[in-house]
Parts: structure tokens; sequence; C-alpha cells
């Protein structure tokens, strides 16, 4: 069983219509409902989820969860392709009128594309634009001709490029992230990728703000949700294939402040679209300074009863951030990775077993969890702190007096036994540095 993060609570993820109706009295809806909606959420079997987000300005990790955990890209793997095209171009190694010619291999790229035709040709700015807006494989492989004998050649060029900008997880075996076993990265390394794109390449970054690209009387949407829904969203990428999950780098600038967040293997676009904007939104809280009127969000884990991997749903502690001692100006070298690892000293974590309107339930859910897994929780005891939803008070079901790992271990136990289960970190929020 494997943890998937989920942010925020201030909106229900759009499930789709026949797994998940909200009802008609959403704002008095018990937390028992919430989970059970969250957890009806079908989507793609094989993918796992990372998350992260940071603070442009300084490098520094605001919250991040299975940011090292190898994942596959899918069309994310584009941003690394339009890396190297703004770099050509910068060195004038490629001109943003130039016509490339549209190979066999390029035309015979499956969708998404833009149906390019063999011995076609396609100028250096549309082709860019084509893998921005309408993530076009064929102009994917347009580009990578253009800067390399063939494709395979450029994609080794760009694990290269990888290897300097400080991704060490990632390799990439083609253009457009189109599947390939070995294709994969992690969300620390598309944070520093989007971090690259901006401070390397700031006037051509301006073109993942694109709404719309057309192309032979034909007009593409962007395929990026934020640029329509998130105030100050400007970029980057979306990315999906089975195997991948959905995948989104965002960025957003509010006030000077910069945030890059990535969503590494949602279930659904929904899902995707809702853990982005609620990582935004916490970061822009927590570079604000000030999260407290907002601690009942956040960020912790929760394991699904059905054996699929899990969703998450908000809750944070009132624990400060754990910040790094040593942050060096942005635009510092990118240093390889240094893992973040959550704190494991002491017994305050605690595992919650569901919010319940009285206290009654709450102390049965956590007498049978109890039961389950003695072995376990019987050392801990029962907390049921007290929170307000909609007018409504609810009590959580909480057995306190646990590890780290005991607690994701216990949920994982509770797990198969049905049983719903949140691993309730003592820290709500986790800080290191990109930019070290």
């Amino acid at each position: 069983m494997q943890y998937r993060p989920y942010g925020g609570t201030t909106a229900l993820p759009r499930l789709a219509a026949s797994k998940c109706r909200q009802p008609a009295s959403a704002k008095r809806l018990a937390a028992g409902f919430l989970l059970a909606c969250m957890l009806a959420a079908g989507g793609t079997a094989e993918a796992q989820e990372a998350t992260l987000v940071l603070d442009a300005n300084t490098g520094d990790i605001l919250y991040a969860y299975q940011e090292n955990d190898q994942l596959h890209p899918a069309s994310l793997t584009k941003m690394m392709t339009l890396y190297m095209a703004f770099e050509a171009l910068r060195k004038k190694r490629l001109k943003p009128d130039q016509a490339l010619e549209v190979s066999p291999h390029a035309a015979s790229q499956p969708p998404s594309k833009l149906k390019l035709k063999e011995g076609a040709t396609i100028k250096t700015r549309d082709a860019i634009l084509a893998l921005i807006t309408k993530s076009a494989n064929d102009a994917a492989v347009v580009l990578a001709e253009s800067m390399a004998d063939a494709e395979s050649d450029f994609a080794r060029a760009m694990t290269r490029k990888a290897r300097k900008l400080g991704m060490a997880d990632t390799v990439f075996r083609n253009a457009s992230g189109l599947h390939e076993d070995g294709q994969v990265t992690t969300a620390r390394d598309m944070a520093r990728l989007a971090i690259a794109l901006l401070r390397d390449h700031p006037d051509y970054y301006k073109q993942f703000a694109t709404r719309n690209f057309s192309w032979h009387g034909r007009r593409y949407a962007n395929h990026n949700p934020l640029l329509s829904s998130y105030k100050g969203a400007d970029g980057i990428k979306t990315g999906y294939i089975r195997q991948s999950g959905y995948n989104l780098v965002g960025s957003a600038e509010r006030d000077g402040q910069r945030l890059i967040a990535v969503v590494l293997g949602s279930k659904t676009p929904g899902i995707r679209d809702w853990t982005m904007t609620t990582l935004l939104d916490y970061g822009f809280e927590q570079i604000a300074g000030n999260p407290s009127a907002k601690l009942s969000r956040g960020l912790p884990y929760i394991t699904n009863p059905t054996g699929e991997k899990a969703l998450r749903i908000a809750i944070r502690g009132a624990a400060k951030p754990i910040v790094t001692a040593n942050r060096n100006k942005p635009g510092a070298p990118v240093a390889p990775k240094t893992r973040l690892v959550a704190s494991t000293a002491g017994k305050g974590w605690a595992v919650q077993v569901g919010a319940y309107p009285s206290t009654s339930p709450a102390e049965d859910a956590a007498r049978k969890a109890k039961a389950k897994i003695p072995e376990l929780l019987g050392g801990t005891r029962l907390s049921l702190p007290q929170t307000t939803r909609g007018g409504s008070r609810f009590y959580r079901a909480r057995l306190v007096g646990l590890t780290e790992s005991q607690a994701r271990t216990a949920c994982r136990r509770l797990a198969d036994h049905a049983i719903p289960c949140l691993a309730v970190g003592e820290d709500g929020a986790f800080r290191t540095s990109l930019i070290q």
C-alpha cells in the first residue's frame, strides 16, 4: 500500500458524477461522507502520486511528499525539449522563423499531435507553441531532430542537460514523453527544471502563458487549466499517459512572489487540478507569513480501505515548519538532491480513524481500530479534538503516541481491515531548499 498526498479541505475534488454526487446540504457534509466521496474516485490504477510546492524566489520547499520517488513524466518531458530549444535559439543554432522539415518518424507519432505530414515544414516558433499548448508529439520530434541526428541522440542530450541542472533522478528516452519504461523523473527534479526555465530563459518562458495556438486554420487551447482558473498562473505544463497518471507543473506569481508546484500521478484531472490549486494556495499563505488562520488545512495522509492507492485530505498541525540553516540567493546552481525526511523523533504522531458528530461514535471507532492491531496501537491514548465545518461540530477520533513510522504502518494495517485512517504528523509543513 502506497500513501498518496492530498492538499486542503477547502473544496472537494471534481470526481466523476457516477462516483460521487455532492448533496445539496454540502455545507453540513459529515466527515465520514467526505472521506467516502474522495475514496470513490476512480482513475489510473498504476499511478502513484508525488507533490511539491516551493518558493521560486528562494528555492525553499514549502511542502513535499514522495518528491524523490521516480515516476513517469509523460508530456512534462516536453519541458526539457523546450529548454533545449530555447537554448538553441539563444545560441542561434535555431531561428524562430526557420522552416523545420517533418520526417517520417515525426509524422508517425501518435496523438496528441498536429497531424504534420511527411515532407512538410513547420517554423520553429510554431513548433514551440504546439508543444506548449497542444502538447503535440509530432512537433516535439521535429524539434528534436532539428537539434540532433535522431530523437534517441536528442534524448541522451536531454539527460546530460538534466544532470547539469541537478536533476539526478531523471532519465529521458524521447522528446515527447510517450511511455518508455526507463523514462523517469521526480517531483523535485521537475521543480528544478521549472526553476531553470525561469532562470535561464525568462523571455521565452513567457510563452508558457499562451492560451491558444492557431495552425492551418485550426485553433488549439492550452491544456493547462491553471491559466484560466488560478489567479497569477502563467505556466507550465500538463502530462498524461496511463502509466503516469495525470501530471502538472504549475507556476503562479502574485505581488512579486512566485511559486512552483508539481503534482505527479494523480488519478483524475480533477484530483490533479484540485491538488495543484491547494498546494499553490498553501504556498502563498506560507510565504505571506500568516498561515495561522488556515491551520485546519494541510496535507497529511489518508489510506484508502478499498485497497487502491490512497488519496489525501487536509489537516495540518500547529507546529512551525522546519527551516534549513543555509539558504543561498536565487539563481545559484542547483545541488544534487538532498532528501527531505520527516521528523521521526519522539512520539508526536497519531492515527485518525474518522470524524464524528458526537464523542460516542468517535470513541467506538478508536476502540475498534485499537482492537484490530493492539501490538501497534495498544499503548496509544485517545484524543478527540474538535473541529467545526459548516457550523456543525465534529470530533476527530485519534490515537496518539506514535512515531511517524508506526503511524504509517498502522494506517496500512488498518486499511487491510477496511478502516479509513489518517497518519497525522507532528509537523504539518516541511521546509528545505532546492537552492543550496
